[in-house]
């Protein structure tokens, strides 16, 4: 809590007293008794008599002396709350009267007694318009002067400082019988509390000026006219790092509001709008506008009137951060509107910015490692200092100095995804000696390592993203049965890379719902954008079958779904891979615009042979009787259930206190193909021996 700002309050409040004393005393002149068990009920011929008398629009008491006390503001300091509200909004010397008066009772209950006795009623405990307009009015104009700011669009109610509601159970009650309240969370924000408005919660981030990155963006602007349209391809693309940047430099904190979070909420928009601008003026911070694109209207593509007479008003530093372009059309606008372009930094930026955070945290690093850092990993500088910072912590446990290991991994700790249930993260375990296919896939596997390699050199060096090829990405098909190293293979080349890797059913991923399907793919491929994360898409058959003749608006959809991944894909910079088992239903026209299609053929004996082997440790005791020669001859079975199979005998075996014999592996084959709905006659099944007992 502020005292500071509490004592000064209570300073200007004991000037609100000398209005409601000469109030009561003007009051006990014209014989006011709340305290009578009749009024209300019992209206006397003195009572008519002396209310016909009065001077119509005169209020309750006469006098003909104006206040001289309203001609200037109570002044509590230029640095306390009360007083940044008053320069803020904008609020008049008579703002600032009836906002204490407002504001008394919620300081101090003494005064709901004396606003009772002033109206008359013991149930009036807070101030109505009429009461105001008798305590600061004292003749016919000042009354209606402080009507008149009391009004819904006067800054007392525009900006919610105020509300004006009917007593309870008075519905048919005129204006002058409103009763007038503070906002709670303006109480709050006198008191100290600088947390946004709770009906705000997950619209609205402040960060103070200890918040703010330094030395983020080069960009500095004069902060009375700064108005700035901000379009970038995605979120993470610098436009926060550069409203925090203006705004520390202008030694001024931060307001972000979430636009999409506000227009998803089943609340009042306005309301809801006007609550979160209040936090900037509160705060006296620059505005940042994320998803500006939400708020446009369908005919015309423009905002809410409200809101962009609102934000053309609002006196600080204001950003607007999107995707697309936009433009006003209002050509009478009193600001300007600065268009900035905003994309990821390039690899020579990257590459100097790393250089730079690893240099300021004393670390040695070899020039290679920055060029790999900096070509994989499409970060914006906030990003890349995280990055550093996490590298740095992941060398402190250890006490160890930083090794590139620890560069890898704090980026990848920071390329996360929010994908929630669309998409799982998978860490890679295989190299590639792990990999066991023919020449010629293994070979194109290779290929598509090397060319997420030196993705920079051609395309940025040698020109060829100028001409040729603008995105810098790698779309592959790997076609084959379930077990014949597709997911593997994702993994080695993660591996390889360094990149985080990513794997979507797109079985979960479509929709029956109409535009649900484009809407999850689009939410995966702008969360991967900024990380470079390499997306592997499973179960492709459930969106990358043959498209089909259109019968009904279904069919048409499911076209344009495929049409729209591909397009996703295209625009990717980055490597996205999709499996199927089912390359023959795969059109011709979608696979010609793939960089590479591989295909997993089903492994022979002879490397299903070489398999077996790799699924065996050295320090596995195998039994003399095991023949992987003979097994891989005689049972036809993929990667993914020889590895099922190998352990499972391993089990088998542990539980037996024995070697891995050929019953064993017999045994696990047995249970494999059970699984997937086949019987061997040749089986000998040898039971497992309970645990602890000897041959």
């Amino acid at each position: 809590m502020n005292l500071h700002s509490l004592q000064h309050l209570q300073t200007s409040l004991a000037r609100i007293d000398d209005l409601i004393r000469q109030a009561v005393l003007r009051a006990q002149a014209a014989g006011q008794d709340p305290t009578d068990a009749l009024r209300g009920l019992v209206i006397s011929d003195d009572d008519v008599a002396q209310q016909v008398e009065r001077t119509p629009l005169a209020g309750l008491w006469d006098d003909d002396n104006t206040l001289e006390v309203l001609l200037e503001p109570p002044h509590t300091g230029d640095d306390l709350p009360f007083q940044h509200l008053l320069t803020m909004f904008k609020l008049t010397a008579l703002d600032a009267y009836i906002l204490l008066l407002c504001l008394a009772p919620e300081f101090d209950r003494r005064y709901e007694r004396l606003y009772a006795y002033l109206q008359d009623d013991v149930s009036q405990r807070r101030p109505t318009l009429n009461l105001l307009m008798n305590i600061l009015g004292g003749n016919l104009e000042e009354r209606y002067a402080v009507h008149e700011r009391l009004l819904p669009h006067a800054p007392l109610r525009r900006f919610h400082l105020l509300e004006a509601q009917p007593p309870a159970g008075q519905s048919d009650v005129t204006f002058l019988g409103y009763t007038l309240r503070v906002d709670a969370r303006l109480v709050m924000y006198l008191t100290g509390d600088s947390q946004p408005d709770a009906r705000l919660k997950a619209m609205v981030r402040l960060e103070g000026l200890t918040q703010l990155a330094a030395d983020e963006v080069p960009l500095h602007l004069p902060a009375a006219d700064t108005m700035v349209y901000m379009k970038g391809s995605s979120d993470h693309t610098g436009q926060h790092e550069a409203a925090a940047a203006v705004c520390r430099h202008h030694a001024l904190p931060l307001v972000t509001i979430n636009l999409a979070a506000l227009y998803e909420t089943d609340g009042d928009k306005e309301l809801l709008w006007r609550l979160a601008l209040r936090e900037g003026y509160l705060n006296g911070a620059g505005l940042l506008l994320e998803k500006w694109e939400l708020c446009l209207n369908e005919h015309d593509g423009q905002p809410p009137a409200y809101l962009w007479q609102a934000l053309l008003a609002y006196p600080l530093p204001l950003f607007i951060s999107a995707r697309t372009d936009w433009e006003p059309l209002d050509i009478d606008r009193p600001r300007r509107l600065l268009r900035l372009e905003f994309g990821l930094p390039a690899v020579p930026e990257r590459r100097a910015t790393w250089q730079q955070l690893i240099d300021r945290h004393e670390m040695a690093v070899e020039p290679r490692v920055l060029e790999e850092l900096a070509n994989k990993f499409r970060f914006t500088r906030r990003q890349i200092a995280r990055a550093v910072h996490a590298a740095a912590d992941f060398a402190a446990t250890r006490g160890e100095a930083v090794t590139p290991g620890d560069l890898y991994a704090g980026a990848q700790a920071h390329a996360s995804l929010r994908l929630g249930k669309l998409a799982s993260r998978i860490v890679p375990r295989y190299d590639w000696e792990d990999l066991v296919l023919p020449p010629d896939p293994l070979a194109q596997l290779r290929e598509l390592t090397d060319r997420a390699m030196h993705t920079h050199r051609v395309h940025q060096e040698w020109g060829y993203g100028r001409k040729i090829a603008p995105a810098a990405r790698i779309s592959a098909l790997f076609a084959g049965d379930s077990g014949t190293g597709k997911t593997m293979s994702a993994e080695v080349i993660a591996r390889t890379l360094g990149l985080i890797l990513y794997k979507i059913d797109l079985s979960s991923v479509v929709s029956k719902y109409i535009g649900e399907t484009e809407k999850n793919l689009g939410a995966i491929f702008e969360e991967a954008r900024s990380s470079n994360a390499i997306l592997f898409f499973d179960e492709a058959d459930a969106l990358f079958g043959k498209r089909s003749e259109v019968k009904d608006a279904r069919d048409r959809y499911a076209n344009i779904e495929v049409a729209y991944l591909l397009q996703q894909i295209e625009n990717y910079d980055g490597v996205a891979i999709m499996a199927t088992n089912l390359r023959q239903n795969l059109d011709e026209a979608f696979t010609r615009r793939l960089d590479f299609v591989i295909d997993f053929p089903f492994p022979e004996a002879e490397y299903r042979q070489r398999i077996w082997r790799a699924h065996f440790p050295a320090a596995a005791p195998l039994a003399p009787d095991l023949d992987l020669s003979e097994i891989a001859e005689n049972y036809r079975l993929a990667g993914g259930n020889i590895r099922n199979a190998a352990l499972a005998a391993a089990y088998l075996a542990a539980a037996a206190g024995s070697a891995i014999s050929m019953a064993h592996l017999r045994n696990a084959i047995r249970r494999e193909h059970q699984k997937m709905g086949r019987l061997l006659d040749d089986f000998e099944y040898v039971p497992a021996r309970p645990a602890g007992s000897r041959r």
